[in-house]
């Protein structure tokens, strides 16, 4: 009997031992953990809400870029006195082809209005495309309604307006605005019309119309200029830089359209305001 109630001391004495050892070891973790702030409240992760709309602001566009790009052109634009602002014209000539709704396109993308000297025959250009370039708020002169015989055109200043009245009907027939500019097809001044060129400029100028040559070449016409060549040609500045009358040609050239997207870049790029022409634009002239 003592000696059972010797063995069960001992196990009280260890188990109690024991408690107090737990005891000990609890409240030690509990001060050192509270010292090294292992119990504080660990802030909640980011919801994934807001770590997605992080990442959208960070998915910019390239047409929010250029949106913005154009923005901030033409608010320096509207700081800039006359005198200080340089300006380009894009003009297109002898559409329309295959290729004008990829330009209307590129100029919508960009912000820009240019101007177009369509050629208005019924069989070279669709009443639509002429409407559509009108109410996209470009400019739309006349060129010819001829299928470019020039010898014919420029035979007589009569056989000019003859033609020059068709392409003025058929405007302002589709766009219910008379037109008020015009461009000498080949230019003012050219092969075919140098015996007359002065009776002729003299005629229209009498009759109300600008008429607008360029003092920028991109191509010559033929729709066989490469991408490059119409890029060095219509970037190549000219003495007076502050004003660019820039030809190009909606001639069905699979090139063009690249080409103008390097063209607009470099003006823009350049600190050029694009514009288009009208009446009142002092116009530059060959002669």
């Amino acid at each position: 009997m003592k000696e059972r109630s010797v063995a069960f001391y001992k196990r009280l004495i260890i188990f109690a031992a024991l408690s107090i050892i737990i005891v000990i070891v609890g409240l030690l973790t509990f001060l050192v953990g509270g010292k090294l702030n292992l119990w504080e409240k660990k802030p909640v992760a980011e919801r994934p809400e807001t770590t997605v709309a992080a990442t959208d602001e960070k998915k910019v566009t390239g047409s929010a870029i250029k949106e913005e790009r154009v923005t901030v052109a033409a608010a320096i634009s509207d700081n800039l006195s006359e005198t200080e602002r340089k300006v380009v014209y894009l003009t297109f000539d002898d559409g329309s082809s295959g290729n004008t709704s990829q330009i209307l396109e590129i100029l919508k993308e960009n912000r820009i209005k240019a101007t177009f000297f369509f050629n208005t025959s019924e069989k070279q250009t669709a009443d639509s495309i002429i409407k559509e370039t009108y109410d996209d708020g470009h400019a739309i002169g006349i060129l010819t309604s001829s299928d470019y015989n020039y010898d014919t055109i420029y035979s007589s200043v009569d056989s000019y307006l003859e033609d020059f009245s068709k392409s003025y009907d058929r405007i302002y027939q589709i766009t219910g605005q008379r037109p008020s500019i015009l461009r000498f097809p080949g230019g003012s001044i050219n092969a075919y019309d140098k015996d007359n060129y002065k009776a002729l400029t003299e005629e229209v100028t009498k009759r109300g119309f600008v008429y607008f040559d360029w003092n920028v070449c991109a191509d010559d016409g033929s729709g066989k200029a490469s991408t490059e060549a119409m890029v060095k040609n219509g970037t190549k500045l000219p003495g007076r830089a502050d004003k660019c009358i820039v030809l190009m040609h909606d001639n069905g050239n699979s090139n063009t359209c690249e080409a103008l997207k390097e063209i607009i870049r470099f003006y823009r790029d350049s600190g050029y305001v694009f514009e288009k022409l009208t009446a009142d634009v002092k116009p530059i002239t060959f002669s």
